[in-house]
């Protein structure tokens, strides 16, 4: 499904810090879930089943905290705990791959899994996509369709295009927005090997020498083609306009506007990423659903997220399920719905309140290297984050029409 992501690094942001967010979009009623993964050695001639192949697994791999959405392997986006994070969206081009190969979420796993680096990452990808490919194949389902990653840490971002077994990269300078739709077209900074030469093959560019066109060589339109143009447009216009003053603030306004514009789909889970504070510290907000009809809980990558936002259940984790839930009847209830935007409005206040109070005690356990303490205190952290959450929930749905005089201060748009 066509996502849409944006990074702003350290010189563009406020804060010095570099952000990273993503919208996830998909059909309504999927499971979704938190996965964290702890980081473990594995013995040769392990192997890892994904969507469609099966690969030899590495020596070490790295922890992990992302997003799941139904069955498959892969993830839609994360961060790991060496402070890289990853995310896809598909986009649409000539190229078929002849057998099935790694789907985008398969990549966005093992780019989390085996890089230290936004740079490895990159490296990883590309070596993955030209042995096993990716994208659609005969047969292959309708959605099936190529991807695009987003890649990040601290440092530096990637913009990555992936056309069947070929790609092309952009080394991102400030800002960027990706929607599902290819846009890199001569503004590549590398390319894979006998991509050029398979256009020029193939008729769709000519042998003049000139510099290859991706997107007018190799991009086709999807069926979303307008919308997601409309939305990388309006994304490239807000963090070019703020840069440097981007916040997470911003970042979550602009994912909510993101979903408001889908149509035929919704965001299934949103992300937001500072790559600040060290590895051990990255700061991470996921929304489940909608960002503007939902809440961004914070976590950490260090500890394992309350067992609620994991743990299976007919439409993924318990959180998903409560806030469907409140959706649903506030579509028919306007008071509910005005109640709802200024009760988790004002928990996401006390929420972020809570995390910059919780940091600074963090950062002496991360630099003093007491990492079992810091994982429990994290836990116990990420756990009373939920609790708060779920009690919002819970009296949300038995007081439903409360009388809210004004709205001042609400942090989320309409409900």
């Amino acid at each position: 499904m066509a996502s849409d992501m944006v990074v702003a690094l350290g010189r563009a942001t406020a804060e010095g810090h570099a952000l990273f967010g993503h919208n996830s979009n998909g059909l309504r009623g999927q499971p979704v879930a938190l996965v964290r993964t702890p980081g473990r050695m594995f013995s040769p001639g392990e192997k890892l089943r994904l969507a469609h192949v099966e690969l030899p697994q590495v020596r070490q791999t790295h922890a992990v905290l992302a997003c799941r959405i139904g069955e498959r392997p892969g993830y839609e986006h994360g961060v790991n705990d060496a402070g890289v994070a990853v995310g896809c969206t598909t986009i649409h081009t000539q190229l078929e791959n002849t057998a099935p190969g790694l789907t985008g979420p398969d990549l966005v796993r093992l780019a989390l899994e085996r890089a230290s680096s936004a740079r490895q990452a990159v490296d990883v990808l590309e070596d993955l996509i030209a042995r096993h490919g990716q994208g659609t194949f005969p047969d292959a389902a309708v959605e099936c369709a190529d991807s695009a990653f987003l890649i990040a840490d601290g440092h530096e971002a990637y913009l990555l295009e992936a056309c069947g077994g070929f790609w092309v990269q952009h080394t991102v300078g400030s800002v960027r927005a990706v929607s599902g739709v290819a846009m890199l077209r001569q503004d590549w900074d590398r390319i894979a090997r006998g991509l050029s030469d398979l256009a020029i093959g193939r008729g769709w560019w000519p042998e003049d020498g000139c510099k290859l066109n991706f997107v007018e060589a190799l991009g086709r339109k999807g069926p979303d083609h307008a919308r997601a143009l409309r939305r990388w447009g309006h994304a490239t216009m807000t963090l070019e306009q703020h840069s440097g003053q981007v916040d997470a603030a911003l970042l979550r306004r602009l994912l909510a506007e993101q979903a408001e514009g889908m149509e035929g789909e919704e965001t299934a889970a949103s992300l937001i990423v500072e790559l600040a504070n060290g590895p051990a510290l990255t700061v991470v907000w996921h929304a489940f659903g909608p960002p503007g009809h939902s809440i961004y809980l914070p976590l950490l990558v260090c500890a394992d997220p309350p067992a609620a936002l994991i743990e299976g259940h007919e439409l993924g984790c318990r959180l998903v399920h409560d806030l469907r839930e409140l959706r649903d009847r506030a579509k028919h209830n306007g008071q509910l719905r005005m109640t709802a935007r200024h009760m988790l409005g004002e928990l996401q206040q006390r929420l972020d309140d809570h995390l910059h109070e919780f940091l600074p005690d963090a950062k002496v356990l991360a630099g003093t290297g007491l990492a079992d303490e810091l994982q429990r205190q994290a836990s116990a952290f990420m756990q009373a984050s939920y609790e708060r959450v779920a009690e919002v929930l819970a009296e949300l749905r038995e007081h439903p029409e409360p009388v809210v005089e004004s709205l001042a201060g609400s942090h989320i748009g309409e409900f």
